[in-house]
């Protein structure tokens, strides 16, 4: 049997933490040549690593720019017939951006696998090593082909659409509420209950730098001031993570109106875990009323991952097709 060959790209993290002399952690200090020297995969795992440092740096300070490049890396990496899957190591913190993005934008024949931990490699009991070995093993499966880049974590495989970060400190970080995850790993085993859906063909065309997309949390009394800053500050797109079905404060409505006057796209997702949006009420900042004024409703998937859906379409995606651009990936 040949043996796989799997590109490792490293972009820092908790799982690339050195102790400070503060005896706090510094997220990315390790390079992924050090952080894969400690890694010791299970019996039978008979594969080669290729390690790329792409960046060293806690993942709160990712840019929309390293997206980009490390998409680019990715690419170039899937691209190549020596290559059979792509792991990546990331910070906790937007693992679930850049999962989505990459889902979006890569090519789905060859596994693509991100994991990070939530301890750091040096503290008692991290989940560091095990979730880079249950990575590597997932990057080896064809099973995992078509399925887009996925989420590893805690010997638990989800559909990167659905992966959002559940805890900030357990070791079980990630889950996908009401998608529930794609699988298991267990040692050199990889398990498959059901298959995701690949966003197929990724999007093209878009370029950097996007454009500015901002997100707003609806919530109890909410000023519209912040809808008012975002259309005079130049946003050039607007999501907003709604109240329930939906909704937003009804003061919002006049605001949200010139938005879409002005030509700036309008997105509403619902805040909760699960559950989609629907126009079941009729009250002012419904989603009926929302609806009415052209904001687009988008379902089952997070405020910050349908910015990053609409950034790219707005880079790559005529204006009055907007709105079928982001029904289809929606489906």
């Amino acid at each position: 049997m040949t043996k796989k060959h799997i590109v490792v790209l490293t972009t820092g993290g908790t799982i690339a933490s050195k102790p400070s002399d503060s005896g706090r952690s510094q997220s990315g200090e390790l390079s992924g040549e050090q952080l894969l020297d400690q890694v010791a995969l299970p019996q039978g795992v008979d594969v080669t690593l290729e390690v790329m440092s792409i960046l060293q740096k806690p993942s709160n300070a990712v840019t929309l720019a390293d997206l980009a490049e490390l998409h680019c890396q990715g690419r170039r990496a899937l691209s190549r017939a020596d290559v059979d899957g792509l792991v990546i190591t990331h910070g906790t913190d937007t693992l679930e951006e850049t999962a989505y993005f990459l889902s979006l934008t890569l090519p789905a024949d060859k596994p693509c696998v991100i994991t990070g931990s939530q301890r750091a490699p040096h503290q008692l009991g991290t989940d560091a090593f095990k979730n880079i070995c249950d990575a590597i093993v997932a990057a080896v499966s064809p099973q995992l082909s078509q399925l887009g880049c996925v989420v590893v974590f805690n010997e638990s495989l989800f559909a990167a659409r659905y992966a959002r970060k559940v805890s900030s400190f357990q070791l079980h970080g990630f889950d996908a509420p009401g998608a529930g995850s794609l699988g298991y790993i267990d040692g050199q085993r990889l398990k498959i209950y059901h298959t995701g859906t690949a966003i197929e063909p990724p999007i093209e065309g878009w370029d950097v730098p996007l454009p500015r997309v901002d997100l707003l949390p609806a919530y109890l009394d909410a000023s519209p001031a912040l809808l008012k800053a975002c259309l005079e500050s130049g946003a050039k797109g607007v999501v907003i993570d709604g109240l329930g079905r939906g909704h937003v404060p009804p003061g919002w409505m006049n605001e949200i109106r010139a938005l879409v006057s002005a030509g700036v796209p309008v997105v509403v997702v619902s805040s909760c875990a699960q559950g989609p949006v629907n126009t079941s009420y009729e009250f002012s900042g419904s989603l009926a009323d929302l609806v009415s004024a052209g904001v687009i409703t988008l379902n089952d998937i997070s405020a910050r991952k349908a910015r990053l859906a609409l950034a790219l379409l707005l880079s790559s995606t005529p204006r009055e097709a907007l709105g079928d651009a982001m029904e289809r990936l929606m489906a």
